[in-house]
């Protein structure tokens, strides 16, 4: 008699192994294995639903979307202007440790793209986009369009900055140019 999974739970469980090997061992020493060794079952526990390393990450991040999504609304709440973009900027730019975990697995990921194009998720960048060109447009950014990819350049950009120095950018230094970045897109 064939075992009755839930696929969504599978993939969630599988999402939260990946992430706890990741957390442990480094994003390098994510494999089907050591995730399927994490869930205490057997690599096709894993293959299943997740076919490939690639997946894996792919899976772990996605899972993180919807979270994502929900803090970021939690944290911009009902600010309106100018105040409604720079935490929107802040909020992408964070130095929480879970944060720069998921940042390790979005470049293991990218560093990927050229052999597996499939594996990197393009969606939660357009998304992203879209949030700073909202904010943009209810701060009355004059090119809101050109804000919002220049505040995509700038998010992506430390992402990578913060996994290279993440002593270096404190709290503190991160706000600052969240501020003088919105400060500078403003003004008229």
């Amino acid at each position: 008699m064939p075992i009755d999974v839930d696929e969504v739970q599978r993939r969630k469980a599988i999402a939260q192994a990946t992430l706890a090997v990741a957390a442990r061992e480094g994003a390098r020493a994510i494999t089907i294995r050591a995730v399927a060794k994490e869930l205490g079952g057997s690599t096709a526990m894993v293959t299943n639903y997740v076919p490939t390393r690639a997946a894996l990450i792919l899976n772990a991040v996605r899972a993180a979307e919807s979270r994502w999504r929900e803090d970021l609304e939690a944290h911009v709440g009902d600010r309106t202007g100018a105040d409604r973009l720079r935490a929107t900027v802040e909020w992408h730019l964070s130095t929480d440790p879970e944060d720069l975990l998921l940042r390790s697995l979005w470049v293991e990921m990218l560093s990927a793209a050229h052999t597996d194009p499939a594996g990197v998720d393009r969606q939660e960048p357009r998304e992203s986009r879209q949030q700073f060109l909202d904010a943009s447009l209810t701060a009355g950014v004059p090119d809101a369009a050109l804000a919002a990819d220049v505040l995509s350049l700038l998010t992506r950009g430390y992402y990578i900055s913060s996994m290279e120095e993440p002593g270096y950018w404190t709290p503190e230094r991160v706000t600052r140019v969240a501020e003088a970045v919105v400060g500078a897109l403003v003004a008229d």
